[in-house]
């Protein structure tokens, strides 16, 4: 049986980090590291080692922050012990390691998704296709065009295995366009909420022709819910869902929807 890890020791600087299975840099932890370097307790960093883009490398999966310090300091020629996962061979098994060996260290939720789009986790990869669907990417800065509230999006993915986001995102888009204000993640949630309850039962052009008509648009419907909060013992984007159904029974003699 062939050992599926190997522990190596060369120095910092032979080393590289991965482009894609990796974190966000903390800040302030890398500079509470670098001002009190601990060579003693540099520890085992984890890395695949595989050509990436033509170039044969000891990628690091974990340890970023301990080899960015040493390299602040200079200390590039300093060895240090490497744990190298033999048996991960592509980005898709490195991100899939990383996502293993950060199950129980904090990770933004950007990078986590960003790693389990690319260890191909259903959910993850369901959600980049609904949002391709709609002409929609998601950024880790909000903008145009572009989502940054990945939880939001996996939670309303999560509800019922895509459809209320599929309707959720035709929804706002159809109404406020591909806009900042209409991909806000609460507005994603609340709008899910209202999908997931009412399971494809609503007239989506009536919905998205009362939305496109709210006064101030996604940003004055957030307004409102968070005004509604103050009255109710409820989370945001529940208010954001109450809100939109009110909106949507406005003038219905039939159809009308009951509230959450």
């Amino acid at each position: 049986m062939k050992p599926r890890s190997k522990i190596v020791r060369v120095e910092a600087q032979t080393l590289r980090l991965h482009p894609s299975a990796q974190r966000d840099i903390v800040p302030s932890k890398l500079k509470k590291l670098i001002a009190e370097l601990d060579l003693d307790a540099i520890g085992v960093l984890h890395a695949v080692e595989y050509e990436i883009n033509g170039q044969a490398a000891k990628w690091i999966i974990d340890g970023q922050h301990r080899w960015r310090a040493l390299m602040d300091h200079g200390l590039g020629e300093w060895p240090v012990e490497v744990k190298i996962h033999l048996d991960v061979i592509d980005d898709t098994r490195a991100s899939d390691l990383f996502l293993k060996l950060n199950d129980r260290v904090p990770v933004s939720a950007f990078g986590k998704f960003a790693n389990e789009v690319k260890a191909g986790v259903p959910a993850a990869v369901g959600v980049v296709q609904l949002l391709k669907y709609q002409r929609l990417t998601v950024a880790q800065a909000p903008g145009d065009g572009h989502v940054h509230c990945v939880t939001a999006l996996m939670k309303v993915y999560n509800f019922d295995g895509g459809q209320a986001l599929a309707l959720t995102l035709q929804t706002v888009c159809s109404a406020w366009g591909r806009t900042e204000s209409a991909l806000e993640g609460k507005i994603i949630e609340g709008v899910g909420l209202v999908h997931r309850t009412y399971n494809g039962s609503i007239d989506l052009a009536t919905l998205s022709r009362k939305l496109a008509k709210y006064p101030g648009g996604a940003s004055g419907l957030l307004g409102d819910a968070k005004g509604l909060m103050q009255f109710r013992n409820a989370s945001l984007p529940r208010c954001v869902a109450e809100t939109v159904i009110e909106t949507y029974n406005v003038g219905r003699r039939s159809g009308q929807l009951d509230r959450l």
